[in-house]
């Protein structure tokens, strides 16, 4: 059982080895070194028959007191993936790998299993890294618009000009278009939807393209149920009407509880795409929406112990019935949400 608290979580390939007779290994991975510890681990082929569990550890070099039932490899993931975004991507609402120094074959096959280890593990997949660039790996071809893709890739303030250009190419001021252009290599001025299909290709095939070549030798063989990744990408992005319809309270409850309740249900209604995530992951391992359940229990911890209590493995957020109002209930949660030292300190 992974617990939170406030201070105070991945099959490679289908299974071809029945769960029992699979072989278990424990992955060691330290807080703040996710990504190239996680890397390493999956640099090895041979994990596709293995049971894998996991094993976080603080910087201070104690493990973190959890029991891998599903909690941690999904923590594990989200703070893998939130890394390698702003490590090894370039891009605003949807991210493209870009080419590291450091990074070889080794490492991008690496990235793959760890994609395919996330999808066949706990249908977690990096909703970030642009559609169609799992589609070209997966598929072998691009499923998804190509310009849309684009335009969610760049920043806003070039979309607004692009996004222009298709409805009225003539009125785009032509100083702030060639540089833009001149940011994207561009030497010519083209029409419009030509420049835009250029682009769009050669950010998001042409550099990626040795990335995609070697997450196709892991994905295409792999990711054999991913078969429309446009549904597969909205289902797994939190909206407050999902997180919200996912609480499960108590069939029957006190005027306090029922208290408890309308705060949290407000307080995720406010909730801007930040906090539903930060919410998520609390509470089930996973900035993404994977379909958990969280089930809601009361407490009667009080003063200076009062915080939210959550178990990630059987995804229970524990709230405390003493909240005064909305306004002391949603300052305790957003302190908790953005402390960032959240500890599994339950077996």
């Amino acid at each position: 059982m992974s617990n939170r608290i406030w201070m105070t979580h991945l099959p490679v390939s289908p299974q071809t080895t029945p769960p029992s007779e699979r072989v278990k290994r424990v992955l060691v991975v330290h807080r703040g070194q996710v990504l190239p510890e996680l890397m390493a681990h999956f640099c090895d082929d041979g994990l596709q028959d293995v049971d894998i569990k996991i094993q976080l550890v603080l910087p201070d070099g104690t493990h973190e007191m959890a029991y891998d039932d599903g909690g941690v490899v999904r923590d594990c993931l989200s703070e893998f993936w939130n890394e390698f975004y702003d490590q090894c991507a370039t891009g605003n609402a949807l991210k493209v790998p870009f080419l590291r120094h450091d990074f070889g074959q080794q490492q991008w096959e690496s990235v793959g299993r760890i994609i395919a280890f996330g999808w066949a593990r706990e249908k977690y997949l990096p909703v970030k890294i642009t559609p169609v660039i799992l589609e070209q790996a997966t598929f072998g071809y691009a499923k998804s618009d190509v310009v849309e893709n684009f335009f969610k890739y760049m920043p806003e303030s070039e979309r607004t000009v692009f996004e222009s250009w298709r409805s009225d190419f003539n009125s785009v001021d032509q100083e702030e278009s060639i540089e833009i252009l001149d940011n994207h290599s561009c030497r010519r001025i083209p029409t419009a939807n030509e420049i835009l299909q250029e682009l769009a290709h050669k950010r998001l095939f042409q550099e990626p393209a040795y990335v995609i070549e070697q997450w196709a030798k892991i994905l295409s063989p792999a990711v054999l149920s991913l078969q429309d990744l446009t549904t597969v990408y909205e289902a797994l992005q939190p909206t407050v009407r999902k997180v919200v319809k996912s609480l499960t309270f108590p069939e029957t409850m006190n005027v306090h509880q029922k208290d408890i309740q309308k705060y949290l249900t407000t307080y995720l209604r406010n909730s801007d795409m930040q906090h539903l995530c930060l919410f998520l992951r609390f509470c089930t391992g996973s900035d993404l929406f994977l379909g958990k359940e969280i089930i809601i229990d009361f407490t009667q911890i009080q003063g200076f112990q009062r915080r939210p209590v959550a178990h990630t493995c059987g995804c229970v957020l524990e709230l405390s019935v003493h909240y005064d109002s909305n306004p002391d209930f949603s300052s305790e949660m957003n302190k908790v949400l953005e402390s960032n030292v959240w500890v599994m300190d339950i077996i």
